[in-house]
């Protein structure tokens, strides 16, 4: 539907509402405007539409319709459309005359103060929305849920983590939000944002703390288990951190581009460069990953030599062709090529062009909006959902 055919539903919705207003309610003639001051304000709007200025005919409309019980669902959608289309200002004026009216009737009130928290939300005014919904949480059972979604939104906004566990928590005790997989998720994640502070002020105990606390809520996040890894291994318990780290990549393959340093770090420790291999090569037989083929040919050049490193990775290009694979290909051919020489000159200017090709592509997006990165994100920064980040596909382009 194009806009000017939703203005035009709206007004149809609108002139509804007056005519229902004014059949229910003929006592208060001497209040409401008048019949012919109100189509008179109708085709003022009308001609606001006709001539592609809707946010005028919204003002005009607004002023032409009278707050009664038969019409206040028309002001909260209006005032949320004014929102939405970043009219935070006239959307709170329209919700604050809602709630002005000492004969509001409760139901109402409520879904006022909802639509006049949002509003404060989006415009940044988290604190007047935060005491506008707890007056909601502490007055109306009706509308408590609503409240708490909002509450968490903002408590996350804040990094108010507890605050923020705590809503979740009360939401999660109602059987209807029980198994609501995403609001877990989330309160898994603010224990885990607790727990990465810890970790900064060395509380690993607080952290393991959280972490468990992380599991309750989500016995699946790999966030906690990377940071209970992370807590093992500095720890020195460097087999303990590999295992919890392998049991996130069996779960979890596209995760191996944040598992590769790790692993590595704690296979060195170990002295067991072997080990590290064969998890590698093992990992290249389940699925094919740039990240893993572009460390096991460092590997391989380390242990073996350039030649081993370079038909390994000639034999894997032919497999997944891939810019990066391409890339390192051509740093193993320029080590072996004469600085002076024409053929070196060319490969160095190809994997200048390479390089800066690779720094304008994203390497992860989310799956719910979209959004691009070259870095990793536990959090969208776009549509901040947790979990949607993802590694891009791989292709001959990347």
């Amino acid at each position: 539907m194009d806009s000017i055919s939703f203005y035009f539903l709206l007004l149809i919705a609108i002139v509804a509402g007056w005519l229902m207003s004014r059949f229910m309610y003929p006592r208060n003639k001497i209040q409401d405007k008048s019949h012919n001051d109100l189509f008179e304000d109708y085709f003022v709007g009308l001609n606001y539409l006709l001539n592609d200025e809707p946010d005028e005919a919204i003002d005009t409309f607004i002023n032409a319709l009278e707050i009664n019980s038969e019409t206040i669902e028309t002001h909260l959608a209006l005032g949320a459309l004014l929102r939405r289309r970043g009219k935070v200002d006239k959307a709170i004026k329209v919700h604050h005359a809602l709630l002005a009216r000492p004969e509001l009737e409760q139901g109402f009130s409520g879904s006022a103060r909802l639509q006049l928290a949002q509003d404060y939300i989006s415009a940044g005014l988290l604190d007047r929305a935060e005491r506008l919904l707890n007056e909601v949480l502490n007055e109306n059972k009706n509308f408590k849920w609503e409240a708490l979604r909002f509450l968490i939104t903002i408590y996350q906004t804040e990094k108010e983590w507890e605050q923020a566990i705590s809503s979740s928590s009360m939401m999660l005790a109602n059987p209807t939000f029980k198994k609501d997989i995403e609001l877990r998720a989330a309160a898994a994640h603010y224990c885990c944002e607790i727990a990465e502070q810890l970790l900064e002020s060395n509380n690993d105990a607080g952290a393991r703390a959280s972490i468990k606390r992380a599991f309750t809520f989500d016995r699946r996040n790999i966030r906690a288990s990377f940071l209970l890894a992370k807590i093992e291994q500095r720890r020195g318990k460097f087999k303990a951190a590999i295992k919890e780290l392998v049991r996130i990549l069996a779960s979890n393959p596209d995760f191996i581009g944040q598992l590769l340093q790790p692993l590595s770090d704690c296979y060195e420790q170990l002295g067991s460069s072997a080990g590290f291999e064969k998890l590698l090569r093992d990992s290249l037989l389940d699925s094919v990953d740039v990240n893993v083929m572009l460390t096991l040919t460092e590997l391989i050049q380390e242990n073996s030599g350039s030649e081993s490193a370079l038909s390994f990775l000639k034999q894997q290009l032919s497999i997944n062709p891939s810019m990066a694979g391409l890339l390192k290909l051509l740093g193993l051919q320029i080590g072996d090529a004469d600085d002076k020489s024409d053929a070196g000159e060319s490969l160095r200017a190809v994997q200048k062009l390479l390089k800066e090709m690779l720094q304008k592509s994203a390497e992860y997006q989310c799956n719910h909006c979209g959004f691009e990165s070259r870095k990793f994100y536990w959090m969208c920064p776009s549509c901040k959902k947790w979990d949607r980040i993802k590694p891009m596909a791989q292709s001959a382009l990347r």
